[in-house]
């Protein structure tokens, strides 16, 4: 998972579909029980960069994310299980569930805000 990806998606929100274009940068500590992620991803209506730092407890995955274009941040919490994390982003204003698998250089990412213009994002980013 460490290292640089690219790749696109689209955008779904209550005016349409867009194609949004995407690139990630991860760092990976303690065997692989700590990860960091970069996500900037740009569109003709959307843009957002993401940061978030997360941990792993035998399933358990937690620990803390910004949207830094926005000025928004909060928790994630949710459960790591055949390479497949489920989780929730939350905030006072903002929350959504997020999927992330990764099978060798592949990775998908399915962000569903809640309560939002948005409906969901979802990208398909592979290894540079």
């Amino acid at each position: 998972m460490a290292g640089s990806w690219s790749g696109s998606g689209r955008v779904d929100s209550a005016g349409g579909s867009e194609t949004i274009r995407c690139r990630a940068r991860y760092g990976v500590a303690d065997g692989g029980m700590r990860v960091e992620q970069h996500l900037v991803c740009a569109s003709a209506s959307y843009q957002f960069n993401i940061e978030c730092r997360a941990s792993d407890a035998d399933g358990r995955v937690s620990g803390n994310w910004s949207e830094t274009t926005r000025n928004v941040s909060g928790a994630l919490t949710g459960a790591l299980e055949n390479g497949r994390l489920q989780a929730i982003v939350s905030s006072p204003i903002f929350s959504a569930g997020l999927s992330l698998v990764t099978r060798g250089g592949t990775q998908e990412v399915v962000i569903t805000p809640r309560d939002n213009d948005v409906r969901q994002v979802s990208i398909r980013l592979r290894r540079s």
